[in-house]
This record gives structure tokens, C-alpha cells and sequence, in this order.
């Protein structure tokens, strides 16, 4: 197996986080993964918003926990909020909330950190997200990722391959 095989298979959500801080250069790293995510056109759509100030990261998490899951973004040492303007890219949501988030969290994780994915799915869940970090309107808040060396070891299971594949029609098995 290779190292972004192994990644892939071996990472998890972490939202439990030792309170030690995360170097400025590794956060930059992690950072600077997410800047380099596949974007439609090469549009680049994504704004990050690094918080790693307690009482902010607080507030967040008291905010963002009326109407997402929260989980992580207070105890973390940094909380990254990944943001797009929609007018940048049509595909903005996928850009940025997928493909920026998904490297940053496998370049997290093979710095040794742990993180979560908070999806952001709507404009309420949003809104008081965008009240705590000073978001312009036209800014779109697509995900928050808390960020830290992990307190926890989950495992995980997946399906057998056999089950989720299809072959050539929906229904058919190889």
C-alpha cells in the first residue's frame, strides 16, 4: 500500500483533542494543502478563517452548536472555518467544502493532528457562524474543521466492497 492508500484507510474523526498547540509551520502546512484542492476552472473559490482564540472558539461552538454538530471546535487548539464565494465558482460547495477540506484533513492527519468535518448544510446553520467570525453576506460558511493532536483512537468499519459496487447498471454484481 502507499502513503495516501494508508491515509485514506487509516484516518478518522477526531473530536477529542489533547490541549498542546499546533506548531504556526504544521498549521501552514495543513493550510497550504487545502489551498492546492482541484477547483473547477482553477477558480481557487475558498477563504479559510484560522481561530485559534479560546473565547472565539467558544462562542463558536456555543453558536454553531444550535443548529450543527459541533463537537471538537472549542476543545481544539485550532478551528478552520472553510468559506467560499459562490460568485467565484459554480461549483464553490464542492471546491472548497469538499475538495479543500478533504486534503486538508489528510495532510492533517499525516502531520501527526486530528480533525473533524462539520458540515455547515444551510444559511441557518450558518448564520450564527458568520455573526461570531464577521462573514460578509455574500461569503458562504461550508465547513468548520477543529484541528489538534488527538485524545482519542476511534476505530472504524467499512462495508465489503462487494456490497457498495456495482457493474454497469445499479443492481448488477460482478
Amino acid at each position: 500500500m502507499n502513503e495516501i492508500l494508508d491515509a485514506i484507510k487509516s484516518r478518522r474523526t477526531i473530536r477529542r483533542f489533547r490541549g498542546d498547540p499546533v506548531p504556526e509551520e504544521t498549521v501552514r502546512a495543513v493550510l497550504d494543502a487545502g489551498r492546492w484542492a482541484q477547483s473547477f476552472n482553477n477558480a481557487q473559490p475558498w477563504k479559510f478563517i484560522l481561530i485559534r482564540d479560546r473565547e472565539t472558539k467558544k462562542r463558536l461552538s456555543d453558536e454553531a452548536g444550535k443548529s450543527v454538530y459541533y463537537k471538537g471546535i472549542a476543545e481544539a487548539p485550532v478551528t478552520i472555518a472553510i468559506c467560499t464565494d459562490p460568485e467565484e465558482d459554480p461549483h464553490h460547495w464542492i471546491e472548497a467544502g469538499c475538495n479543500a477540506h478533504q486534503n486538508m484533513a489528510l495532510a492533517a492527519y499525516s502531520l501527526g493532528l486530528g480533525s473533524s468535518w462539520i458540515a455547515v448544510l444551510d444559511t441557518d446553520s450558518e448564520q450564527p457562524i458568520k455573526k461570531v467570525l464577521g462573514i460578509p453576506k455574500n461569503v458562504r460558511v461550508l465547513s468548520l474543521m477543529p484541528l489538534g493532536y488527538p485524545d482519542e483512537n476511534p476505530t472504524a468499519k467499512r462495508k465489503p466492497l462487494e456490497e457498495i459496487v456495482h457493474y454497469e447498471k445499479y443492481g448488477q454484481k460482478g
